[in-house]
C-alpha cells in the first residue's frame, strides 16, 4: 500500500505525541514494505530539512509564509500536495490526525482519507472542563465529519470525542499506539530520580508534581526532580518554569531540574535512568509518554483520568493518581522510592505489558488490517463524494481551496476489540 500522513511536527525539531506516532507508523510501514509519504507545514525557521528520506519515509515540510493569512496559505499548499499525489495514482489513502483539522473543507481525493484521534483541541478543552474555542470546534468537527473512517488511540477518547462532536458514527476501530518495546539497558538507573515528561502546562499535571515535591523530598531527601519538556504558559501568563520554580521553597530549588525540549531519544535515555516515572495528567487521549517510561522499565505513575485505567492496572504494572491530589502523588512516588524491591518489579511488569500490548510487532498486522479495510470499503460504496462539514462551510472552504493543482512535487488490543472501520454517517 501506499501511505501519506498529514504531519505538521514530524521529528526531528520540536513535537509531541502526534509526530512521534505518526514516525513509529510510517517507519513501521516502510520496513514492511508499504510506500509512506509525510507532509505537513511548519513554522520558519524550520527545524528540519524541506525534503528529507527518514529510513525511506519520504518527508515534506512546507514553510508557512510570514504575514497575514500565512496559515491558510499553507493548508492550501498541503492540500494542494495531496491532491495532486492523488490524481497522479502515487498514493492510496491519506492519514490525518485530530488535532488541526486537517481535513477541514477538503473536497473529494478518489482515495480514503482517515482521522485517527489522539486528542483535538476541543476534546482537551471538554476534558479541562473549558469550552472549546469557536473556530477549532467548528474546523474540528468539519474534518472529522469529512473523514472517511475513523480510529482511535483509545476507547475513552473514541467515546470522549463522539461525545463533544456529537458524531454519529458505526462502530469505531481501537488501534492502540505503538512503542518499541524496549530492551534491559546498560544505562544505570538512579533509584532516587523522579522524572517528568511532556510540554509545560496545566493540563500534563506538572503544577501537582510539583506541589506534590516538598512532601517528597522532606520524607526522602535524596530524591531528585528531573523535568523534561518545552516550557509553556503559566496560569496567569509568562513562562511555566519560572511559575513552577516560585512554586518551590528556596531551599528545594537547586533540586530541581529543567531539562527543556529534547528529542525523544534522550528522553528515552531519561527514562532508563529514572527511579519513577510520574505523569499525572488531567487530559490524555492515549498518551506515548508513559508507554515509553513503562518500555524503558520505569516504574511510572500515570493518571486516574481519561484512559489511565485502561492502560496501567493500579498497583500491579503502574500506579495511577488522581492529578487534583498533590498528597496523593507524593505517596505514590514515596511508597517506590522506598521500595526498591516493589519498584523494579513494577518496571518489570510494566515493560512487558508494552511487549505483550503495545509494541509495533503486535499492532502492525491490526493497523495493516484495518487500513485494507478502509480501502476495500472506500471502493465498494464507491464513496467520492465530499463529507462531513455544514453546507456554508464546506462550500466556501472547498471553493477556496480547488484551485488549479500544480504538478506533483518529485499505529487494537488483539483478540479483545473490533477493528472494523469507523465510517463517519454525515449529518
Amino acid at each position: 500500500m501506499r501511505f501519506c500522513f498529514e504531519c505538521s511536527e514530524y521529528p526531528p525539531g520540536l513535537h509531541g505525541g502526534i509526530g512521534s506516532l505518526v514516525q513509529i507508523l510510517a517507519r513501521g510501514l516502510v520496513q514492511n514494505g508499504h510506500e509512506v509519504r509525510v507532509v505537513g507545514a511548519y513554522r520558519t525557521p524550520l527545524r528540519a530539512p524541506e525534503r528529507e528520506d527518514d529510513m525511506g519515509v519520504k518527508v515534506w515540510r512546507l514553510p508557512i509564509p510570514l504575514g497575514r493569512w500565512g496559515w491558510v496559505k499553507a493548508r492550501r499548499q498541503v492540500w494542494r500536495t495531496v491532491q495532486g499525489w492523488c490524481r497522479g495514482g502515487e498514493i492510496d489513502l491519506v492519514e490525518v490526525p485530530d488535532w488541526g483539522a486537517p481535513a477541514a473543507g477538503w473536497a473529494a481525493l478518489g482515495v480514503p482519507v482517515i482521522s485517527r484521534l489522539s486528542g483535538s483541541a476541543s476534546y482537551f478543552s471538554s476534558e479541562m472542563g473549558q469550552k472549546p474555542g469557536f473556530a477549532d470546534y467548528v474546523l474540528e468537527g468539519a474534518s472529522l465529519r469529512r473523514s472517511d473512517f475513523i480510529c482511535s488511540n483509545s476507547h475513552y477518547i473514541a467515546k470522549r470525542t463522539q461525545e463533544v462532536f456529537r458524531l454519529r458514527t458505526e462502530e469505531d476501530a481501537i488501534l492502540y499506539t505503538p512503542v518499541e518495546a524496549g530492551v534491559a539497558s546498560s544505562v544505570t538507573r538512579n533509584w532516587n530520580r523522579v522524572v517528568f515528561a511532556g510540554t509545560l502546562t496545566e493540563k500534563k499535571g506538572v503544577i501537582s508534581v510539583v506541589k506534590a515535591w516538598p512532601t517528597v523530598k522532606k520524607a526522602w531527601p535524596a530524591a531528585e526532580l528531573h523535568i523534561w519538556g518545552k516550557d509553556g504558559k503559566a496560569p496567569s501568563g509568562g513562562s511555566m518554569e519560572k511559575y513552577l520554580s516560585s512554586l518551590l521553597p528556596t531551599e528545594l530549588r537547586a533540586g530541581v531540574r529543567f531539562h527543556g525540549h529534547v528529542p525523544l531519544e534522550d528522553l528515552l535515555i531519561a527514562f532508563q535512568q529514572a527511579g519513577v516515572t510520574v505523569l499525572p495528567s488531567y487530559a490524555e487521549g492515549f498518551a506515548l509518554t508513559p508507554l515509553h517510561a513503562m518500555a524503558a522499565g520505569s516504574p511510572t505513575i500515570y493518571t486516574t483520568r481519561g484512559s489511565g485505567p485502561e492502560l496501567i492496572k493500579d498497583g500491579e504494572n503502574g500506579v495511577l493518581a488522581d492529578p487534583d491530589r498533590p498528597e496523593e502523588i507524593a505517596a505514590a512516588i514515596l511508597s517506590l522510592l522506598k521500595d526498591r524491591r516493589r519498584a523494579e518489579r513494577m518496571g518489570e511488569d510494566g515493560r512487558a505489558l508494552v511487549r505483550r500490548r503495545f509494541s509495533w510487532p503486535v499492532l502492525r498486522a491490526e493497523n495493516e488490517a484495518f487500513y485494507r479495510q478502509c480501502l476495500e470499503q472506500f471502493v465498494r460504496r464507491g464513496k467520492t463524494e465530499r463529507k462531513g462539514a455544514s453546507l456554508l462551510i464546506e462550500s466556501a472552504m472547498a471553493s477556496f481551496f480547488s484551485t488549479r493543482t500544480p504538478a506533483s512535487p518529485k499505529s487494537v488490543e488483539s483478540g479483545q476489540t473490533s477493528a472494523t472501520p469507523a465510517a463517519t454517517q454525515g449529518h
